[in-house]
């Protein structure tokens, strides 16, 4: 039974620490190609030093970020709960169409969002489930399975 439990919060473990990978991954390349791109479109030269530092800076925030909603018991929200939704009402079609627009915007922002936070808080849950392990001891199986719990 103990064996059986490790083995899960390792595998749980390694595959939070890949999912945090991706998005740090996703986060990095966002943040350090984006501004980059948004600054030569409008003829701004700047050194890839520049570009670098920038993203190390958001990538720190949204680390602390993560760490900040993990402290909380927070975690991944759904969209409805989080600050990008609206509900503009259906009482007008002009409300109707503001709203279709709106969460056209909104939407992919929230997906960003929860794909840029996944960095820290799989990297925190990956934490926990290797925190968890519980130490192999001779006769631990059998003073479980005894009792009547």
């Amino acid at each position: 039974m103990v064996a059986r439990y490790n083995t899960f919060q390792i595998l749980a473990g390694i595959g939070s620490s890949v999912g945090s990978l991706i998005g740090y991954g996703a986060a990095w390349l966002f943040f350090r190609y984006m501004p980059a791109f948004v600054a030569h479109g409008f003829s701004i030269q700047l050194p890839a030093l520049a570009f670098d530092a920038l993203a190390i800076v958001i990538l720190i925030a949204i680390t602390l970020s993560g760490y900040r909603q993990w402290k909380k018991r927070g975690g991944f929200y759904g969209y409805h709960e989080s600050s990008l939704y609206h509900d503009l009402g259906e009482d007008t079609a002009a409300a109707l169409v503001v709203d279709f627009y709106a969460h056209r915007v909104t939407g992919p922002a929230y997906m960003l969002s929860q794909l840029f936070l996944a960095g820290p808080l799989l990297a925190l849950r990956a934490i926990t489930h290797f925190r968890n392990l519980i130490p192999a001891q001779s006769g631990l199986d059998e003073r479980l399975g005894g009792s009547d719990c």
